[in-house]
C-alpha cells in the first residue's frame, strides 16, 4: 500500500469522528470533512433531531386555550357546545401536529441545499477554488448545531405538562427569548424583532461553514470566516427585521 493510500485509509477511519470533532474543534473537524466527509450521516442526525422536537411538541401540546380565544374572539364562544369546543381543539392539534412534522421532514434538506447554495455563493464572491465534492459534506455537518437545538428543544419541551400550539419556545434560542427569560416580559417590537436575529445556534452554523469554507475554498481562514459572518448577519437581519420573520 502506499504512502498516499495508507493516509487514504487513515482518514476514511476518522471520518465519523470529523463530523462530531467540527463541532467543537472547527478550524481542526472541518478540514477533514472537507476532504474525506460524507451527507448522510449528519443529515439523518438532523432528521432525527427534527423528528424528536416534532414528537416531543406533539406529545405536549395542548390546544385548549388557544382554541377559546380565537372562538372568543370570532364571536363563537357563546353558541357553542362543550362538543364543538372539543372538536375545534382537536382540529387545532391535529393542525399543529401535521406542520410540525411536515416542517421536520422538509426543513434539514432544505437547509442543507441552502447551504450548499452559500456556499457556491460565498467563494465565488469572495474569490475562492471552490472544490465542489467537499460542498456537501461541509453543508452536511453544518446541520448539526440545528440538530443540537431540537434535541435540547425536545427535552426543554419535556419538562412542560403542556404546551401552547402559539406558545414561546422551550428553548430560548434568540437574544430576543433570553431577554424575555431574564426580564420576564417580551421587549419593544423593534427591539424584539431585532434581537430575534441573532440566534445562538444559527451563529454556531455559520462559524462551522466559514471554517468549512475556506477548507473547501483554499482561502484564507479569516477571509472566509469574516465573509460568511458578514452574509450571515445580511440574511437573519434581512428575514427577522426588515422581513418581519421569526
Amino acid at each position: 500500500m502506499s504512502e498516499a493510500q495508507a493516509a487514504e485509509v487513515h482518514e476514511r477511519r476518522w471520518r465519523a469522528p470529523a463530523a462530531a470533532t467540527a463541532l467543537f474543534y472547527p478550524e481542526l473537524g472541518m478540514e477533514r470533512v472537507a476532504r474525506v466527509g460524507r451527507v448522510r450521516g449528519p443529515l439523518l442526525v438532523a432528521l432525527a433531531c427534527a423528528l424528536l422536537s416534532a414528537g416531543a411538541g406533539i406529545l405536549r401540546v395542548d390546544a385548549k386555550d388557544v382554541t377559546l380565544r380565537a372562538m372568543d374572539k370570532a364571536g363563537e364562544l357563546q353558541t357553542s357546545s362543550d362538543r364543538q369546543v372539543e372538536d375545534a381543539t382537536k382540529s387545532a392539534e391535529r393542525v399543529y401536529l401535521v406542520k410540525r412534522v411536515a416542517s421536520a421532514l422538509v426543513e434539514p434538506p432544505l437547509q442543507l441545499g441552502l447551504f450548499c447554495v452559500g456556499l457556491f455563493g460565498l467563494a465565488w464572491f469572495l474569490r475562492g477554488r471552490i472544490e465542489g465534492r467537499a460542498v456537501p459534506p461541509v453543508a452536511a455537518v453544518s446541520l448539526l448545531p440545528l440538530a443540537v437545538a431540537n434535541a435540547l428543544d425536545a427535552v426543554a419541551t419535556f419538562q412542560h405538562e403542556a404546551i401552547a400550539p402559539d406558545g414561546p419556545p422551550s428553548l430560548p434560542r434568540t437574544l430576543a427569548d433570553f431577554w424575555t427569560a431574564v426580564v420576564g416580559h417580551p421587549a419593544a417590537e423593534p427591539v424584539t424583532k431585532l434581537l430575534s436575529a441573532f440566534d445562538v445556534f444559527s451563529f454556531w452554523s455559520a462559524l462551522l461553514l466559514g471554517f468549512g469554507l475556506a477548507a473547501a475554498a483554499q482561502m484564507p481562514r479569516r477571509r472566509a470566516l469574516i465573509g460568511t459572518i458578514v452574509a450571515w448577519l445580511w440574511v437573519r437581519l434581512v428575514t427577522h427585521v426588515a422581513m418581519g420573520g421569526r
